[in-house]
């Protein structure tokens, strides 16, 4: 092993007061947005990781979320500075790894270890019962709204499996007796005016739920109008600033979906199936892509093969419908995750099935090969035959 790396976690701060004010510096300019995420120097022997550099020091990521949120609560703690700067230090670092981890490691320091014990004989699967004997405290209002955000946050951003520890500390919550989860599970968290949050006639509803980014769509009657007000909804809710990742519950009378094979028969294929039968309706099935489109971001109700980055089921539709939405599928095409995603590919093989390799189809073709782990074999015999033929 060479010499150990000089980057800090958040023990080394506990002990050495002096470091703070590094930190304090740190936090700063995470909340100014001049904060960068570096990586700790390579040294021989040691694997480098995710820091923030303060004046020749480095600080794991981990122990800069630590130190705040450990800040919060010798001073006083307020859930919704504690919600600001989680969601700052996401945005910069991402979920996976470091902030999940801080978080998860608060529910059991601050939740769990003071009030419950595990009644179960499993090693993976909790039972958590309420201790007994009173730790002599109770959790603050404030203290079980993080709480709640954290729960909501597992499920925004993590795997699937991490609905299951939304579950478990909505379970927890309600045990210490607060009524926050069931209002949040009903509702959201309320900070939505009513008419972004819901939209309801005869004929269809709409209804959002920003905390655990849902977007619950029925239709009761199918018509032009219906849909077009379905497709207003779903872009003033985005522009309101909904979750950039979320995802659609469908039903509809029509059951019909998009002529990809391999796309999943989901609601949110229903969807743009039935909102493309309409001809005026199709600038505004573009606008919803145009908006829902972001990189990285996903619809939360499609994993593995099928995930999908928001608006790729509107822009599959207008693109297999005609050409002259050429741009927006390469636009879609050049911004989706590639490592991540791979239903695009199926779309490519859609188009050239219908349209051929003109032009246009091959710099899909070329677009999407760069973008994505492996083409549809059925695509590749496609172009092979293509340019045999040539």
């Amino acid at each position: 092993m060479g010499d150990k790396p000089t980057y800090f976690v958040f023990d080394d701060v506990l002990r050495d007061k002096s470091l703070r004010r590094y930190l304090d510096i740190c936090i700063k300019e995470i909340q100014e947005g001049k904060a960068h995420k570096a990586r700790t120097r390579a040294k021989a022997g040691y694997p480098s990781w995710p820091c923030f550099r303060v004046k020749g020091k480095e600080f794991l990521v981990s122990s800069v979320l630590e130190y705040y949120l450990y800040d919060l609560h010798c001073n006083g703690f307020i859930s919704e500075s504690a919600e600001a700067f989680t969601d700052k230090m996401r945005a910069i670092c991402g979920w996976q790894w470091d902030v999940d981890r801080v978080l998860r490691k608060w529910i059991e320091r601050v939740v769990i270890n003071p009030f419950f014990y595990d009644a179960s004989d499993s090693e993976y699967e909790h039972k958590w019962v309420l201790n007994p004997e009173n730790p002599g405290y109770t959790l603050t209002d404030e203290q079980l709204k993080f709480a709640c955000y954290i729960a909501v946050c597992f499920t925004k951003y993590g795997h699937s499996f991490d609905k299951s520890f939304t579950k478990e500390i909505f379970d927890l919550v309600t045990a210490l007796g607060s009524k926050l989860p069931a209002q949040i599970k009903k509702n959201g968290s309320g900070s939505m005016p009513k008419e972004i949050a819901k939209c309801k006639t005869e004929d269809f509803s709409c209804i959002a739920n920003d905390a655990f980014a849902t977007i619950k769509i029925s239709v009761k009657n199918e018509s032009e109008e219906s849909y077009s007000k379905i497709l207003d909804y779903l872009c003033n809710l985005l522009e309101f600033g909904f979750s950039h990742s979320y995802a659609i519950e469908f039903k509809g009378q029509n059951k019909i979906y998009l002529p990809i094979k391999k796309l999943p028969k989901k609601g949110v294929n229903q969807l743009f199936a039935n909102a493309i039968l309409y001809p005026k309706l199709h600038d505004k099935i573009e606008r919803y892509a145009k908006l829902a489109m972001k990189e990285f971001e996903w619809y939360l109700n499609l994993d593995g093969e099928y995930s999908a980055m928001p608006g790729s089921f509107a822009v599959f539709a207008l693109g297999l419908h005609d050409e002259k939405y050429h741009k927006l599928a390469c636009d879609y095409l050049s911004l989706c995750d590639g490592e991540h995603q791979s239903i695009q590919g199926e779309f490519v093989l859609a188009y050239i099935e219908k349209f051929g390799f003109t032009e246009k189809g091959l710099e899909l073709y070329k677009l999407c090969k760069e973008n994505i782990q492996e083409l549809p074999k059925k695509l590749i015999a496609l172009y092979n035959k293509f340019v045999a033929h040539k």
